[in-house]
């Protein structure tokens, strides 16, 4: 039976890609789906790291009560607060020209 790693305070040792960086701003676009059956969202969070930039894409559900929408324009989002430092647990990502795309990440801090 596998245990979880612990460190030599007797702390769990967290493991995996972490990011930590400051927020720097926060949009939100609407997309058609290409089969045409609703919309989706995307919200990008442009997170400054020590050097250098991140894009963390967040789709949340429209029906969800998230987002609020107007026709084709996005009202209200989950926006993360500017200029505060946030860490977060990558589980997806991708390299788009040279800069990390987070498509999918756990908030940590």
């Amino acid at each position: 039976m596998a245990q979880n790693a612990t460190s030599a305070h007797g702390s769990p040792v967290l493991n995996g890609l972490f990011v930590r960086g400051v927020v720097v701003s926060s949009s939100a676009r609407v997309f058609n789906r290409k089969d045409g059956s609703g919309k989706f969202v995307c919200v990008r969070h442009e997170l400054a790291l020590d050097p250098g930039l991140a894009v963390y894409e967040e789709y949340p559900d429209p029906a969800g009560g998230q987002v609020k929408l107007e026709g084709d324009t996005v009202v209200a989002f989950p926006a993360l607060p500017k200029l505060e430092t946030v860490t977060l647990k990558v589980l997806g990502w991708k390299d788009q020209n040279g800069q990390m795309v987070i498509k999918r990440a756990e908030r940590v801090a």
